[in-house]
């Protein structure tokens, strides 16, 4: 764990700077700055352009994390890095056509039904180009166990450059127009800057020709395909759906509470990264004593930052409202509820690694897309009678059934599941917390509430799970620093 404490430590830091840049976006600037409208409008582009990253990428990335752990020769890695640079053009070339002469029967289709969407089918297209030429460099930098400059790229640079361009939207130096364009540039210049570093940091070859084994490659990147496009129509159509049964403004509202739920699963997106190869690598090896050891510490040890971080989150929910607009609050449910499909994610520990890496990848993603039905079905009827929370409870529900399922699939093919007895001490523990939080003082001054809250009950959860030594790495990374600071 060595590696992946490392790496997934790095990545955690730069993850929450990025949710840190995002939080100001997000509940200062986007809610001040941009009309509750044109808010709406960004979340559905970007939502939007998110739905076409999968299918433009054609699951390549998971092909090239798969394969790259099998020993390829040098000279077929080459091609398949060459593979994954071209044949994405393939898909990218017939959607521009088809925007280019069919925009009018997509914005029909689509219920892009106001003159705030239908003008920026472009922009949405190249977001969803600039994000999947990202995701590719990305995964060949994670093959080569060099994930933290990606993950700095994917979780801060363009937040930070959003930043910029909001700060220079409110000084009226640019308009919106210009805005939604430097948002593509943003998107764009990110992933060239992510080739950059691949070319420059990892000692890979580029071979333009078609790969050997590229009817296999070509069925995997069918089933990650579909299993991406998947997961990502899960996440993402509800706000496409809130736009279409609801209206455009409450599309922001949503995207503020969803933003503050979403930093809880922070702590599984970073060790993902690093995750990822090393259990292919395992599957490959056939090691599943070192499955188990991993799937059951990952699910630990993210559930304990996790569970943490949604604790204090639900603590501080109240105060941190007081810092946006009245529009955008009391949404404690959504919160909550997608709060919690973060946080079972994380007990999942590398569920989903094993899963896209095993011999059984084709029948998990069957589930994926009846998930993708489920979701879709349950906004219907939910959104139109419940309106936001609907959305949350639909993703609530959708979400919480395909984890279970996975972790099902698993425990029968490897005969392991991600909990243990600690697992459950964790859930009494935060449940306790959580509880006696009620009791403690309520400050006027939201700033000096949330650091009191933040800084007690923070410190308190972190001493209660050392003394109760719930997790043996913990622990140790506790003791480590500890005598580190005593050798100062």
């Amino acid at each position: 764990m060595g590696l992946v404490i490392r790496q997934s430590f790095f990545n955690t830091i730069s993850t929450y700077l990025g949710f840190g840049l995002g939080a100001i976006n997000t509940l200062v600037l986007y809610t001040r700055i941009l009309p509750v409208d044109q808010y709406g409008l960004l979340s559905i582009m970007l939502s939007a352009a998110s739905i076409l990253m999968p299918i433009f990428i054609f699951g390549l990335p998971n092909t090239l994390i798969k394969f790259y752990t099998a020993a390829l020769s040098p000279k077929e890695a080459g091609y398949l890095n060459g593979f994954s640079l071209w044949f994405p053009m393939l898909l990218i070339g017939p959607a521009m056509l088809g925007v280019y002469f069919f925009d009018g029967y997509i914005i029909t289709a689509l219920h892009f039904k106001n003159a705030f969407v239908a003008p920026y089918l472009w922009h949405i297209l190249f977001i969803g180009v600039g994000m999947a030429y990202f995701e590719i460099a990305y995964a060949q930098a994670k093959v080569a166990l060099k994930s933290v400059w990606g993950n700095f790229l994917k979780e801060v640079s363009h937040r930070l450059f959003i930043s910029g361009l909001l700060l220079l939207l409110y000084g009226k130096f640019i308009d919106l127009p210009i805005f939604f364009g430097a948002l593509v540039g943003v998107h764009i210049f990110r992933a060239l800057l992510m080739h950059a570093y691949v070319l420059w940091n990892c000692d890979f070859n580029y071979y333009w020709g078609l790969p050997k084994a590229y009817a296999q490659y070509l069925q995997y990147s069918g089933y990650m395909f579909l299993g991406g496009t998947a997961a990502v129509i899960i996440l993402e159509i509800d706000k496409l759906m809130i736009y279409t049964y609801v209206n455009i403004e409450q599309v922001a509202f949503y995207t503020v509470a969803v933003f503050m739920a979403t930093i809880v699963g922070v702590p599984a997106r970073s060790m993902y990264q690093i995750t990822a190869p090393i259990t292919a690598r395992l599957l490959q090896d056939n090691d599943l004593e070192g499955l188990k050891k991993l799937y059951k510490e990952s699910s630990l040890n993210l559930g304990m930052v996790a569970g943490g971080v949604l604790m204090l989150l639900l603590i501080n929910l109240d105060q941190i409202y007081r810092f946006i607009p009245q529009a955008y609050g009391g949404t404690f449910l959504l919160v909550l509820l997608i709060g919690l499909s973060k946080f079972y994610d994380a007990l999942m520990g590398n569920n989903n690694a094993i899963l896209f890496n095993s011999p059984y990848y084709k029948k998990i993603l069957s589930f994926g897309l009846l998930l993708a039905c489920m979701t879709i079905v349950l906004n219907y009827f939910l959104i139109p009678s419940m309106g936001i929370e609907g959305a949350a409870l639909a993703s609530f529900l959708s979400i919480g059934f395909y984890n279970s399922v996975k972790i099902w699939y698993v425990w029968k093919k490897y005969h392991t599941h991600p909990f243990s007895g600690n697992t459950i001490k964790l859930m009494l523990l935060l449940g306790t917390i959580y509880l006696a939080s009620f009791f403690l003082p309520n400050f006027e001054n939201r700033y000096l509430g949330i650091a009191f809250d933040t800084l007690f009950v923070g410190s308190s959860y972190v001493a209660a799970l050392y003394i109760s030594a719930i997790s043996e790495v913990f622990n140790a990374l506790i003791d480590r620093n500890i005598q580190r600071f005593r050798g100062q």
